[in-house]
């Protein structure tokens, strides 16, 4: 792991768990490389906190600094932008006497020690048992009646109305969705899934990143490791292991958790069975989330034979990964001559 990439990493940790940064002296250059990092990965201003902590003279200077503290305010500003939206979407709601459930990164944002430090990209909402109901409160009655959700932009903000909290394709999915879907009775009264409801939900969602772009962004990551230090007192590890069994996910979560536990800064162990993670796989997983090492698209003007030898090719290199997706070895199988053809 190169310094810059360790130097995000050991604020990120100051940040989350809101301690001092201890830090040798640092170049406006690596400074600068630094910010372009944390752009990189959306996590400028979640790093700006531990740069705050520190004593005036090892702040960064000059545009860098202001560049860090443009970005900041202005992942702020959205923050508060959106939550006085969902202000509003939940009064509409309960007016028209209907429940909301939030879900995704707002809910989570709540986790941060600072919730507007966390960007957002849209809200995603899930109304049980009327969609479209939901459509109507978000001004797009005639949204869809099918697919994963709606898309519709209410006061400035997109918003994502669920039909289903998952993409429905493989078995584990299936699972994951009705065992979600029953967990809502338990449902908190601010709007927020159970934690169990939303262990599975974020395991799920996490890994959807692997199944639709085999990509994985590091704040996903962070969101995962969050999420399961904040409720290590209502999550019990054999029921989660459990749970994981039933859906065919316990791989994932073993991966997921013990890389996310590096990455916060946090001792999940209490969570994962080490015995069963594959050492090898750890280094390749850490690699391709902060490095992005994700593999190209296959350049559309290549055809024929060729096109099905470089998509083999390309699906060979992450075999590997196909361990940790929501599907049973048969639909790997069937998915990997699929994507060959694609």
């Amino acid at each position: 792991m190169d310094k810059i990439t360790e130097l995000m990493l050991q604020l990120l940790r100051c940040s989350l768990n809101k301690q001092q940064p201890q830090l040798s002296p640092i170049s406006l250059d690596e400074w600068e490389k630094l910010y372009w990092l944390c752009r990189k990965h959306g996590v400028v201003t979640m790093v700006y906190d531990a740069i705050e902590m520190l004593p005036a003279e090892q702040r960064p200077q000059g545009d860098i600094a202001l560049s860090w503290e443009l970005s900041a305010e202005r992942t702020r500003y959205h923050f508060a932008h959106q939550a006085q939206v969902l202000s509003t979407i939940r009064q509409k709601a309960e007016e028209a006497g209907i429940s909301l459930i939030l879900i995704k990164g707002m809910s989570l944002a709540q986790l941060y020690p600072r919730p507007d430090s966390r960007p957002c990209g849209d809200i995603d909402i899930y109304f049980p048992n009327n969609y479209q109901k939901g459509n109507q409160i978000l001004g797009n009655p005639d949204a869809p009646l099918d697919g994963k959700h709606s898309e519709i932009v209410f006061e400035g903000v997109n918003v994502e109305n669920h039909l289903h909290f998952l993409d429905l394709n493989y078995l584990s999915q299936h699972r994951a969705e009705k065992y979600i879907i029953k967990s809502l009775k338990d449902a908190t009264p601010e709007g927020f899934l159970p934690p169990m409801g939303n262990l599975v939900y974020l395991l799920m969602h996490t890994v959807c990143h692997l199944t639709a772009k085999v990509k994985l962004p590091l704040r996903n990551v962070l969101d995962w490791g969050i999420f399961l230090k904040s409720h290590q007192e209502q999550l019990d590890p054999e029921e989660c292991h459990k749970v994981m069994r039933y859906i065919h996910m316990n791989d994932a979560f073993n991966m997921l958790t013990l890389v996310a536990g590096e990455f916060i800064g946090a001792d999940l162990s209490r969570y994962t069975d080490k015995e069963k993670i594959r050492t090898n796989d750890v280094a390749k997983f850490r690699n391709m989330i902060l490095n992005k090492d994700y593999l190209p698209s296959v350049p559309k003007e290549i055809k024929g034979l060729k096109r099905l030898k470089v998509r083999y090719k390309r699906n060979k290199q992450r075999r590997w990964l196909y361990r940790y997706l929501p599907s049973s070895k048969l639909e790997r199988i069937f998915g990997f001559i699929c994507n060959m053809f694609r």
